[in-house]
């Protein structure tokens, strides 16, 4: 007997254009290390890891499209050479949630920069500079 074939058909998430993804252009800080935090490519390294006692908070940031906590946005812990295609030129607001965060104007943290702590700026570069203008940033220091 003949059996029809139908196509396979692959299904793949789609991945928002506003997520912070190397599928979107981003290009992660994978040498990133802040204190006793810092970036692993795989859980199964073969170093020692000694153990922190201390508690640590992760640093944290939520990035806006529009003045006013408005629009498209992005949550991360990530420090990113290149924030993407969307993302670039576009940040208007953000809330920094934990860290020191140094935003560049520039890719791969270069050009002029803006380093910002811990609270809810609805316009941010308002009083520093202009708005949209970030290209790439990373976590500082730990609050």
């Amino acid at each position: 007997m003949f059996k029809s074939r139908k196509p396979l058909l692959i299904l793949m998430r789609q991945i928002p254009k506003t997520e912070l993804s190397p599928d979107n252009g981003c290009i992660i800080d994978m040498k990133w290390k802040l204190g006793a935090l810092s970036y692993h490519a795989s859980a199964a390294g073969k170093v020692q890891v000694p153990l922190v006692t201390e508690v640590i908070r992760l640093p944290e940031l939520v990035l806006y499209d529009h003045p006013g906590f408005k629009g498209a946005f992005a949550r991360t812990n990530l420090s990113f050479h290149y924030v993407g295609d969307y993302w670039n030129d576009r940040i208007s607001c953000l809330i920094v949630v934990s860290g020191v965060w140094r935003f560049y104007r520039d890719e791969y943290y270069k050009g002029d920069y803006w380093d910002l702590g811990p609270g809810f700026y609805e316009s941010f570069f308002t009083e520093k500079g202009p708005d949209d203008v970030v290209s790439s940033f990373q976590a500082i220091a730990l609050t």
